[in-house]
C-alpha cells in the first residue's frame, strides 16, 4: 500500500516538469545522486587480557564481531582499518607489536563475498588494514581474535587496550 502512495507522490513530482516540457523545453531529465556511505560496528573495542603469576590461568586472547557497511562507487576500492588506540600493563605502556590479530568472515553480502578478513600484528604501525580485496558495495563480519604475545616475559597482571574501527572509505 505504501508503494503506491509512494509511486502516485512521484508522479505528482513530474507532472509540473512534463508541463513545462510541453511548453517549450525539448528536453527534460531528472537525475538521482546517492552518495557513497560506510559505517562500522562497533567504533571501537576495549582489550582485556590477564598474564597470571603462574602462567596457568593466562587469559591471552579475546574475539569481538565488527561488521562493516559500505555503499560505494563503481571501482572504488574499499577498506576497513583498525587503529591501536592504546596497550598497556602492569608496567605502563606495550609497544604494538605486542599484539596480534587473526580474522575470519561469518557473514557477508554483496561485495563483501569477494572480501577477505586479514590477520597480522602491529609491528609495522598502530594502523593496519582489517579487510582485503573489497571492490563493490556490501557488507562483511570479521570475527576477529586479538591475542597478546610473549607472554612468558611480561610481569603477572592486568592487560587493557583500546581497537578502534576506521570506517571504509
Amino acid at each position: 500500500m505504501d508503494k503506491r502512495w509512494l509511486a502516485i507522490a512521484a508522479m505528482g513530482l513530474c507532472a509540473p516538469a512534463l508541463h513545462s516540457q510541453t511548453q517549450g523545453s525539448d528536453r527534460s531529465a531528472l537525475a538521482v545522486v546517492i552518495q557513497p556511505e560506510a559505517r562500522v560496528e562497533p567504533q571501537q573495542v576495549p582489550l582485556q587480557f590477564e598474564v597470571s603469576a603462574d602462567g596457568v590461568s593466562d587469559v591471552v586472547s579475546q574475539t569481538a564481531s565488527v561488521a562493516a557497511w559500505v555503499r560505494s562507487r563503481p571501482n572504488q576500492p574499499i577498506g576497513v582499518r583498525m587503529r591501536l588506540v592504546r596497550l598497556e600493563g602492569p608496567g605502563g605502556p606495550l609497544p604494538p607489536a605486542t599484539l596480534r590479530w587473526t580474522a575470519a568472515a561469518p557473514r557477508s553480502t554483496g561485495g563483501g563475498r569477494e572480501a577477505s578478513c586479514s590477520a597480522g600484528d602491529f609491528t609495522a604501525g598502530a594502523v593496519q588494514e582489517l579487510v582485503t580485496g573489497w571492490q563493490k558495495s556490501g557488507m562483511l563480519e570479521c570475527a576477529v581474535t586479538w591475542q597478546l604475545t610473549g607472554t612468558a616475559k611480561l610481569p603477572p597482571g592486568r592487560y587493557t587496550g583500546v581497537v578502534e574501527f576506521i570506517a571504509p572509505r
